[in-house]
């Protein structure tokens, strides 16, 4: 097993995200390594979670009608 220095500033911002699942620094640390657990920033996942709901929303049998292009050019005035 190798060994990791981490500056104090680390270890509480570590310590404190592990509260928060009620888990010990080495059981957070552990579980991202064997990629049950991720930290990910949270822009990254807003985005991942619009992506989600596109694909959803894209799938929805409601929202399959295709309007003609002529009728868009009509409405259009075009």
């Amino acid at each position: 097993m190798s060994s990791l220095s981490i500056s104090g500033e680390v270890l509480a911002g570590l310590t404190t995200i592990a509260q928060q699942f009620n888990l010990s620094v080495e059981e957070l640390l552990t579980r991202i390594s064997q990629g049950k657990l991720a930290i990910i920033d949270a822009d990254e996942l807003e985005d991942l979670l619009d992506i989600r709901d596109a694909a959803l929303a894209e799938s929805d049998a409601e929202n399959q009608e295709r309007v003609p292009w002529q009728a868009v050019k009509q409405e259009l005035d075009l």
